[in-house]
């Protein structure tokens, strides 16, 4: 199942864009999909703050007297990598879209070809970041999990307590630098003193003693790590979505 988000002020485009994404996978025996529409930021970031999760969002630049960059900035700090497709009337905010790892910018009136071949490039991009799965043998046995759901880890004796974003814990029996050296391969992963590794997409901010990710996980940074810390957070938000 694709989960596709929509997100724009306008009647006619909650009409014109589902209708063409139909067709579009009427094309696709091998694609389920369902479209979620949001008439503001707000009403999709609550979404968000519900543990809603969208595979390819497809946003309005200007959405009431909200700019769709400031949302999609919005979103990426949440750690969402999926692809964002901007519809817009205006190229004004072409430039900072880019920042953002957009992966088209589409100028209304909309042209349906123009969706289809978006649409194309995101579902390939989908479909790769699920392939980033990591398998960890757990009491339970072998279980799957997508790099993009793993929050954080806590180290226990000879155990690792991995959070997931649904809140779920998995443990694994590995030392840190095993588990480390696992997640490290994704890029993202950075620890935080000796019994944590984070996930820098999951990362809601930094303060000079401790890091907040979200789900309202704190974790106190070793005092000769702040720096570090805090360089490695700033510097995966400009530069880490393209991993």
């Amino acid at each position: 199942m694709i989960k596709i988000v929509l997100c724009d002020d306008d009647q006619k485009v909650f009409e014109e864009v589902p209708f063409y994404i139909n067709k579009y996978f009427q094309s696709k025996n091998n694609h389920r999909y369902e479209i979620s529409c949001f008439d503001s930021a707000t009403a999709l970031i609550n979404a968000l703050e519900d543990e809603k999760n969208f595979d390819i969002y497809i946003l309005d630049i200007y959405i009431g007297d909200e700019i769709g960059t400031n949302l999609a900035k919005t979103i990426r700090k949440r750690g969402v990598e999926s692809p964002i497709i901007f519809l817009t009337t205006s190229i004004e905010h072409a430039p900072q879209s880019f920042e953002t790892g957009t992966l088209r910018y589409l100028i209304k009136p909309l042209d349906p070809e123009k969706l289809y071949e978006a649409m194309v490039a995101a579902i390939v991009q989908v479909e790769k970041m699920n392939d980033r799965m990591v398998k960890f043998k757990t009491e339970n046995g072998v279980e799957s999990v997508a790099v993009n759901n793993i929050m954080c880890s806590e180290s226990y004796g000879h155990y690792q307590y991995i959070t997931l974003k649904d809140g779920k814990k998995i443990r694994v029996r590995n030392t840190v630098a095993e588990l480390f050296a696992t997640l490290g391969k994704y890029g993202g992963f950075v620890r935080v003193g000796s019994p944590y590794i984070i996930n820098l997409r999951h990362v809601k901010n930094v303060s000079s003693t401790d890091v907040w990710l979200y789900n309202d996980i704190k974790i106190q940074i070793p005092r000769g790590k702040r720096t570090e810390i805090k360089n490695a957070f700033w510097d995966f938000q400009y530069e880490g979505w393209e991993d």
